[in-house]
């Protein structure tokens, strides 16, 4: 029996806590595992073979240069105690510790990358590789439970109880306003508060890492926006938003306009979007998509076991299986969708002693190319035969569609047995095509093309394809009523619109006492 891989290692952690467990299968359903790991350590304090190393965070995501910290604290709201009591007991406990413990693992990542372990006696190293600290982009992002209910009450008028959002909000400033968070850091580095309602929104409706890491890029973007105030009534809301909001085909939050000094989004824009008949097409229209997932999924495992094999006609050292992996998890979900649908139809076609390639665009990097080959194995010939034979077209596809089509950077390969074959593997390609090609490798491949019957003239074994499929099926109206506020002045917090809606009704019963 062999020994486990420290990616086979890695890939048993489930977190520590029940919260933690939650919040780590959450993470790997959006994620995916191979680059998903709960409790990871530092071996700051730990003295030779003896101790236990520091616990960095609850959950780290390596993702290329994107990486994502997460951590996840579970504290009791003291609801019998008076609210300015309470809050900022809670709030340091729950939101404060985890923004310090963010930054200074942080600071830690970036500055030791090879001291980072995914046990807590410090024996199995971290398998993924961190970025280049120059190149990084992190982002801090608390999970913090047991004060919902409390906050619902407070807010009453069946509030949401999520954490208000407010840009005015610095350090201790936090300590004077109930269920309200800004900067929690020194210097406004961004902290995304979540609770445990919100970060099961955010993680079932952005569930790529690509699709997570540009909505938090967008609102760490907006809510530096110089001079404008943010008041936002909570981080659903502003999910609402974005998803509803499109600029250039890109999700968006709505454009501040000239001369606004202040804005406000209300609630109700979540509740509406969440139960809108357009959000229900979208997610029936991405259930074929998961075929994606499950495609990288299967082939990670051989890449954690270190069974994954190359291409004949490339050197073991030559290749970087995660890379490859990470090239087709950077599809965010709209792109899985359209991709996983071309797969299928590849798959779908069967005529034996024929191969079958359906080439597309990827809609999110019109520079980034598939090829899906699906060649029938011959009866006549052994598998290992069949194989190198279909993996030599494979290579040729990929480098083929280059000559035919030089705008394209990148092309990624899968090659199997159609599904009608009683067995099948598959074979997974990336290659780099940045550097124009040179006259002799043109002339090598064309050579191959021809040798292997690949994309000849007439291309009878080829489609192409590379339109951009429509996220919301039943689309939205982008153009129609706005459901955000712009305001001249600071914004109400939702405590001051119920101190409001209290004096309202006392006003109109004061005004029907004196109509008797």
């Amino acid at each position: 029996m062999r020994d486990k891989t420290d990616w086979e290692k890695a890939a048993e952690a489930q977190g520590t806590t029940d919260s933690e467990r939650a919040l780590a299968r959450l993470a790997r359903k959006a994620f995916l595992s191979l680059w998903s790991y709960p409790n990871v350590y530092s071996d700051e304090g730990k003295s030779g073979a003896k101790g236990d190393g520091k616990e960095l965070v609850d959950l780290l995501v390596v993702f290329g240069t994107d990486v994502l910290l997460f951590s996840d604290k579970s504290c009791a709201f003291q609801s019998d105690v008076d609210i300015k009591v309470a809050w900022p007991r809670w709030y340091k406990r729950a939101i404060e510790k985890s923004a310090k413990q963010l930054a200074g693992a942080e600071s830690f990542l970036r500055r030791f990358s090879g001291r980072v372990f995914v046990d807590k006696s410090c024996q199995t190293k971290l398998p993924v590789a961190l970025p280049d600290p120059s190149l990084a982009r992190y982002f801090l992002i608390a999970v913090t439970r047991g004060g919902h209910e409390a906050a619902a009450r407070y807010f009453g008028g069946g509030s949401s109880g999520s954490v208000m959002l407010n840009s005015m909000l610095e350090e201790d400033a936090h300590y004077e306003r109930p269920f309200e968070v800004g900067f929690p850091l020194k210097g406004r580095r961004f902290v995304h508060v979540l609770d445990e309602v919100t970060v099961d929104a955010l993680l079932a409706e952005l569930d790529t890492v690509p699709d997570l890491v540009d909505y938090l890029a967008c609102k760490e973007r907006y809510f530096g926006a110089n001079g404008v105030f943010m008041n936002i009534a909570g981080e659903e809301e502003l999910l609402a938003q974005y998803m509803c909001t499109m600029e250039s085909g890109r999700h968006a939050l709505p454009t501040v306009p000239p001369g606004a000094d202040a804005i406000t989004l209300l609630e109700g824009d979540w509740r509406f979007y969440r139960s809108s008949p357009q959000r229900a097409a979208k997610q029936e229209a991405d259930q074929g998509s998961y075929m994606w997932d499950a495609l990288i999924e299967y082939q990670a495992s051989f890449v954690r076991a270190g069974t994954a094999i190359g291409l004949p006609e490339m050197s073991p050292e030559t290749i970087d299986h995660e890379r490859i992996l990470r090239a087709l998890a950077a599809e965010p979900r709209l792109a899985r969708r359209e991709l996983a649908s071309h797969f299928r139809f590849a798959l779908s076609k069967s005529e034996p002693g024929k191969k079958f390639a359906r080439m597309t665009l990827s809609c999110n990097n019109m520079a980034r190319a598939y090829v899906f080959l699906t060649v029938p194995k011959p009866p006549d010939i052994d598998y290992q035969a069949y194989r190198e034979m279909r993996s030599a077209a494979l290579l040729a596809y990929c480098h083929g569609i280059k000559v035919r089509f030089p705008h394209v950077i990148e092309a990624i390969g899968i090659a199997s047995e159609p599904f009608s074959e009683k067995e099948s593997s598959q074979d997974f390609l990336y290659v780099d095509l940045t550097e124009e090609m040179r006259p002799e490798e043109s002339v090598v491949w064309k050579d191959a093309m021809e040798e292997l019957d690949v994309l000849q003239v007439p291309a009878k074994d080829v489609q192409y394809y590379g339109t951009k499929g429509h996220e919301f099926p039943m689309p939205f109206n982008f153009d129609g009523p706005k459901f955000y506020e712009y305001d001249s002045g600071t914004p109400m917090n939702r405590a001051e619109r119920r101190r409001m809606d209290r004096e309202a009704r006392k006003e109109a019963k004061k005004a029907n006492k004196q109509a008797r």
